[in-house]
């Protein structure tokens, strides 16, 4: 008897944009999981334009779910049970060196009625130690600021990266890093959401089955025409495989496969605060 396998609707959406990017149009901005700039999950030392700004969207499949077994995580009812993520972020390179990221993690599917709302708020800052130079990487900091409750992709890294010309058109970027499997948060600050400044404790992100960056990194980007590219890492835990491709200069499209496992996949739109669009800049003059 011939088995038949049904895919869900994320899986289907992923698959559809690794057909896409393979038809598809300089990568502006290709962000990682939260919205910085890096790979699938992993950040890179590569540091954005000044004046970018940019906002997205990414799906974290169930296996994956780094709140899975969080000791943490109180009351909710479906702790150990991994479920699928909603990720959403904005990120503005505010100075030539200084990019800040706010992301909303969201558990798709149910959640007990007393836990809902708009999901964990993160607040998370990057700053480039060093630009990268002919025989130097760039290598920057990210740190996630320590006033959420219960943030999943808590970040305390730092992150070299390199550019290497292969060919008139093809160019990879290679990163390697270390994440911090330790972190402060106030998740015994329940219920008292306002009071930023008490209830700080350490707290060991391999309590769980799935930390996010605890450990070393590294990963590679190839690029294509400056147009498409594919992705290859390893997140601390995972070997992961990606490709993303950018459209009409802004709008950014990417999917990969975890561990070789399940389909993630993301998109971004980037723009430049710097610059006006034609259509204002006719305007104007």
């Amino acid at each position: 008897m011939t088995k038949v396998v049904r895919l869900g609707y994320q899986t289907k959406v992923g698959l559809w944009l690794l057909s896409l990017l393979a038809i598809s149009s300089y990568s502006f901005a290709q962000v990682n999981i939260s919205g910085k700039p890096g790979l699938m999950n992993i950040p890179t030392a590569r540091i954005l334009a000044d004046g970018t700004f940019l906002i997205g969207y990414h799906y974290n499949p169930s296996h994956y779910d780094p709140r899975s077994d969080n000791p943490n995580v109180k009351n909710t009812g479906n702790v150990g049970e991994g479920q699928s993520n909603s990720i959403f972020y904005a990120t503005l390179a505010l100075l030539p060196r200084l990019e800040i990221n706010i992301n909303v993690f969201r558990v798709n599917g149910y959640i007990p009625v007393n836990e809902r709302g708009i999901g964990d708020r993160q607040f998370d800052i990057k700053y480039a130690v060093l630009t990268e130079r002919e025989r130097r990487p760039a290598v920057a900091v990210i740190v996630s600021a320590p006033f959420g409750i219960d943030n999943s992709l808590v970040t305390y890294a730092a992150a070299a990266t390199k550019n290497f010309t292969l060919t008139d058109q093809l160019t990879t970027e290679v990163t390697i890093g270390f994440g911090s499997p330790y972190y402060f948060d106030r998740s015994d600050n329940r219920g008292n959401d306002f009071d930023i400044f008490s209830n700080y404790k350490l707290h060991n992100k391999n309590e769980r089955s799935n930390p996010y960056l605890s450990g070393p990194f590294g990963g590679a980007r190839f690029t294509y025409k400056k147009t498409v590219g594919g992705m290859v890492e390893w997140d601390s835990r995972h070997l992961n495989l990606g490709a993303y491709a950018t459209l009409f200069n802004h709008w950014t499209i990417q999917a990969g496969v975890i561990n070789f496992d399940q389909v993630t996949f993301g998109t971004s739109y980037a723009t430049s605060l710097f610059h006006l669009p034609k259509r204002l800049k006719r305007k104007g003059a």
